[in-house]
C-alpha cells in the first residue's frame, strides 16, 4: 500500500505544466433549477509556445485566445442553471488539449411532486 503513494506523488513534478485547472470547479445554488453565479478563474500551462484558445465545450464559442503563449489566465463570471466543461485547444490545428469542467451542486433539490386537484 505504501508502493502506490510515490506513484500519485510523482504524477504531477514541478517541471510537468498544470494543464486546465478551473477555481472553484463546483457552483453551489440555493434550489434546484436556479442559477448559480460564481467569479470563476480558468488557468492554463503548456510546455511549448504556440496559439491556444479557451471555449465552452458545448456551444463552441471561443472565450479567449493566446498568441504566442505558453499559459494564460481567464477570469469568467459563470451564471449558468447547469454545470459548463471547458476546453483548451490549439488554434492552429483545432485540437483539443484539455477539458475542464464547473459542476452544479444545489443545497435544497425540488422534490416537490405537482399536484393536480380535481372536484367532483
Amino acid at each position: 500500500m505504501l508502493a502506490i503513494f510515490p506513484t500519485v506523488l510523482s504524477a504531477q513534478t514541478e517541471s510537468d505544466p498544470a494543464p486546465l485547472i478551473v477555481i472553484p470547479d463546483t457552483c453551489v445554488a440555493l434550489r434546484e433549477g436556479r442559477n448559480c453565479y460564481a467569479d470563476v478563474v480558468i488557468t492554463w500551462q503548456q510546455p511549448t509556445i504556440g496559439n491556444y484558445c479557451l471555449r465552452d465545450a458545448t456551444s463552441k464559442y471561443i472565450m479567449q485566445c493566446w498568441l504566442k503563449q505558453k499559459q494564460g489566465t481567464l477570469n469568467y463570471t459563470f451564471d449558468s442553471e447547469q454545470s459548463i466543461s471547458f476546453e483548451l485547444f490549439d488554434s492552429n490545428t483545432s485540437k483539443v488539449i484539455y477539458t475542464s469542467e464547473v459542476k452544479l451542486q444545489w443545497v435544497y433539490q425540488n422534490r416537490q411532486k405537482k399536484r393536480r386537484w380535481r372536484l367532483f
